[in-house]
């Protein structure tokens, strides 16, 4: 009955002062919002690096000179490109000392047309002797993609067995691949075969040739153990030094964007520093304030038989109410949105992104509202050394 009556006492101040208590849970729902944000943010991105060092199964990939950038925006965005050169160079390649394997890719990019359902990025592969898309592309799909079908990305609409259409051919989507954060999220896969035929398509629809038969895109190379890929890299150089190829090491891409990501980890978790800082030092002012303003309150409470135990008893049930309602409100908010707009958050920082499990995300928002709930009571330990130092008639005299 005691606790009871702490906790209904603690509930009727909160109701007493409105205006206070909610400026204080708006306070506390902006703080939990940010950290799980930030949160999601950080596993996300971590996620995302991951993914991409899973899939990067080449060493060097070999493009078309200044079609660096395009493969890059591909492999991160999904960013649509069609870009080929000679299927002879992939040859040339294989023969070159050092390279274990080597397999060309075509990239096409479909129109965004009557012709085609939406446009978006093709990329066709020979599964003949892919070693970088093949393994986890048939691990997800378990059988091997025939004419005619398709493989989507995550984010392509679009329902198993329907069909897509792309320059006036249908494909049967025979699978939709697991999220990856990475652009192949926004890609389309079929065979090779398939691709040159849609290239011939393509021409057919804008009237202009796009390629030569069995040109590639891409080659993807893997070089033989204790071998350096910059070595490789430089020999593929002179091979084709006046051929207008350039040899991209995948490992740069990846620095690069691991240090992009880094950068802006760092001014997250600045950002996340300042605001709970701030958050604590603007919650202890207000409870020391609340603690001078309600002298009367107290002394009166005391009077009536409370001790001073109870008295921070209900100031620490006050900032828990308070802390975890703000805390509830802004974590959740935070998680629907996280879910509702992920894609939104992978676009716009044009970086590896992909959602932690819902697992994990249930564990955050639960981990978030306890510290949200945690900090009222740890901020208000300020006002309770107050009330248990300063004595009870001192407490009526100052308030007189």
């Amino acid at each position: 009955m005691k606790d009871l009556y702490t906790v209904n006492l603690a509930k009727k101040n909160i109701e007493n002062k409105k205006a206070r208590s909610i400026t204080l849970i708006l306070l506390v729902g902006i703080l939990t919002f940010i950290l799980f944000m930030s949160s999601f943010i950080i596993f996300s991105l971590k996620n995302g690096m991951n993914s991409l060092s899973d899939r990067m199964g080449a060493d060097i990939i070999v493009v078309p000179e200044g079609y660096d950038s395009k493969i890059t925006g591909a492999i991160l965005r999904g960013e649509p490109n069609t870009f080929f050169f000679d299927k002879d160079i992939l040859n040339r390649v294989k023969k070159i000392p050092g390279v274990e394997k080597a397999c060309g890719q075509v990239y096409l990019a479909t129109l965004s047309a009557g012709c085609c359902s939406f446009p978006i990025q093709v990329i066709g592969i020979d599964f003949s002797d892919d070693f970088s898309v093949k393994p986890w592309l048939e691990k997800q799909i378990k059988t091997p993609i025939k004419a005619g079908q398709v493989v989507v990305g995550a984010n392509i609409v679009g329902t198993i067995n329907h069909k897509v259409k792309f320059f006036n051919q249908e494909f049967e989507i025979r699978g939709r691949l697991a999220k990856t954060g990475m652009g192949f999220d926004n890609s389309v896969f079929m065979t090779i075969e398939e691709t040159h035929r849609l290239a011939k398509e393509y021409e057919k629809i804008i009237n202009h040739p796009v390629a030569k038969k069995d040109d590639i895109s891409s080659i993807l190379v893997k070089v033989e153990k204790n071998k350096d890929p910059k070595t490789i890299q430089k020999l593929i150089k002179e091979e084709f030094k006046k051929e207008k190829v350039y040899p991209l090491l995948p490992r740069k891409i990846m620095t690069q964007v691991s240090d992009s990501a880094k950068n802006m980890l760092v001014y997250v978790y600045i950002l996340i520093a300042l605001i709970w800082i701030l958050a604590f030092f603007i919650l202890s002012l207000v409870n020391t304030l609340s603690v001078k303003e309600r002298k009367r309150e107290f002394a009166t409470i005391r009077i009536l038989g409370a001790t001073k135990k109870k008295l921070s008893e209900v100031v620490l049930i006050e900032s828990m109410l308070i802390n975890g309602t703000g805390a509830v409100i802004g974590s959740v908010l935070s998680f629907v949105l996280s879910i509702t707009f992920n894609n939104v958050f992978s676009s716009l920082l044009n970086m590896p992104f992909l959602r932690p499990n819902i697992f994990l995300m249930i564990l955050m928002l639960i981990i978030v509202i306890i510290l949200g709930t945690l900090l009222g009571p740890i901020s208000s330990i300020i006002a309770i050394n107050k009330i248990n130092k300063v004595e009870l008639l001192l407490m009526q005299r100052d308030n007189d």
